[in-house]
């Protein structure tokens, strides 16, 4: 790294890193729109073990990550631990991956912050107004708060997490009053409903809960003491996240129980969980859950807004893009320039997909998030396997656990919830045209990654210098 080149600025510690880990997992949108999935195309009443499942896979994987991260020294993340365990040609393809997948998801989520706060506005206030207006205002303001400094949006963050989590301590707090402790579900963890149904779409649709994790290597630049916090941060994130989610989830489906959860299911549908507040707390409780799902969307678009934006920080800081991306702002630290080509390029996109007349909920959202998270797993898989390489290689001190055991069990859980979903593209997909959008995704992910992969080995055959730089990128 030049010494000459401005680096990011703050002095984020453990909590605020966990804050925007947290945001980004987006725990209300999870119990909102995830438990409901996970419940009726997975397992039914056993959805906290799936969970639990992909807690453990997460832990696994956590640990290998935490074990390699003192050998990174930059903000880039996955592809700093690809490039590092693999070479830079898979970690550059890695890279353009990771950009795309995210930027992929965040667009979804504009979208589908337009349309949940169009249909929010006019269900209680009667003010009709395009969605697409809302989206718009969404990108204004993320790309206010993404050009500002780091400290400004974990304090957003932080605000609106204690809000929606907030929200969800109060509904499992009802459950358990109603219910006491010996009333919930213990049919959730029998055998034979862990097994029914479809437990790997279950589990496929825990690990998306996930979707972020890694941001807190990547505000390694930004955090106080990095050694130290970092791993604190990384650990508590995960531990905390999948800790909510299995009590939160089997406090729902307590609330139902196992001898109604099909029939609730089937009657309810994507409304699962909002139809459980309202049996305990009213109307007027779920309306206010639906303003604070909104915040939830938007916490998490603008975490991912801050990974992507230091993703491409670190790309243009090592000459992989234009050093413009790398610009550092004089008096908030941040990577203003790459946060501003990103708003521009979201406006851009929704100019488009505006124009196709593309539904914001069943296509924009659909087809966005669906692809860009299998990217991230991919991503994920790639990451497990690194370290392994890593540390076989390197011969650096550690602990077998640590740098085997652990990131190859988290490997083989990722490997297998990316099977899964590959497998099901097309219903997880959904529509007329599910096939044939499943076959452009993947398509369109393998030549995203090949693209980078060319570039670095053109790199190597042409622009042996600029190949060279690239090991910095680790």
């Amino acid at each position: 790294m030049e010494d000459g080149k401005k680096k990011l600025k703050g002095s984020l510690g453990v909590a605020p890193i966990v804050m925007m880990v947290v945001a980004t997992a987006a725990p209300l949108t999870v119990m909102v729109a995830n438990t409901p999935l996970m419940v009726s195309m997975g397992n039914g009443i056993s959805a906290p073990v799936n969970a639990l499942i992909a807690t453990v896979i997460m832990l696994l994987f956590t640990v290998g990550f935490v074990a390699m991260s003192k050998y990174i020294t930059n903000a880039g993340a996955f592809y700093a631990f690809i490039q590092k365990g693999l070479g830079r040609s898979i970690g550059l393809g890695s890279a353009t991956l990771a950009v795309v997948s995210y930027s992929m998801i965040l667009v979804a989520l504009h979208a589908f912050i337009g349309y949940a706060t169009a249909d929010a506005l006019n269900g209680l206030l009667s003010i009709n107004v395009p969605w697409w207006i809302y989206s718009f205002g969404a990108v204004a303001l993320i790309a206010f708060l993404g050009y500002r400094d780091i400290e400004l949006s974990s304090k957003f963050l932080g605000i609106a997490l204690i809000l929606e989590i907030a929200v969800v301590i109060l509904v499992d707090i009802a459950i358990l009053w109603d219910k006491g402790p010996t009333g919930l579900e213990m049919a959730s963890f029998e055998m034979a409903n862990i097994i029914s149904g479809s437990p790997g779409l279950g589990i496929l649709f825990a690990i998306f809960s996930f979707i972020g994790f890694e941001s807190t290597v990547i505000y390694r630049e930004e955090a106080r003491d990095p050694d130290r916090t970092i791993p604190k941060a990384t650990y508590t994130a995960v531990l905390s996240v999948g800790a909510f989610y299995v009590i939160s989830m089997w406090c729902a489906v307590s609330a139902i129980g196992h001898d109604n959860i099909a029939a609730f299911a089937e009657a309810h549908g994507a409304d699962l969980y909002l139809a459980v507040t309202e049996s305990y707390f009213g109307v007027i409780f779920m309306d206010v859950m639906h303003v604070l799902l909104i915040t939830s969307l938007f916490a998490c678009a603008l975490s991912l807004h801050n990974i992507v934006v230091r993703y491409k920080y670190t790309l243009g800081r090592y000459g992989v893009l234009p050093e413009r991306f790398a610009d550092v702002h004089d008096e908030y630290g941040s990577p203003h320039v790459s946060s501003a080509i990103l708003s521009a390029f979201c406006v851009a996109a929704f100019t488009v997909l505006i124009a196709t007349g593309a539904d914001p909920a069943t296509e924009i959202y659909a087809w966005g998030a669906m692809a860009g998270t299998l990217g991230y797993m991919v991503i994920l898989s790639l990451t497990c396997a690194a370290v392994v390489v890593f540390f076989r290689r390197e011969k650096t001190p550690g602990q077998l656990w640590t740098t085997v055991i652990a990131p190859t069990g988290g490997l083989i859980g990722i490997l297998g919830c990316l099977w899964v979903a590959v497998s099901n593209l097309p219903d997880l997909i959904g529509g007329d045209h599910a096939k044939t959008v499943s076959i452009l995704v993947l398509l369109f992910l393998l030549a995203t990654f090949a693209f980078g992969f060319c570039v670095a080995e053109r790199f190597r055959a042409h622009q042996p210098v600029r190949f060279e730089a690239l090991r910095q990128l680790a």
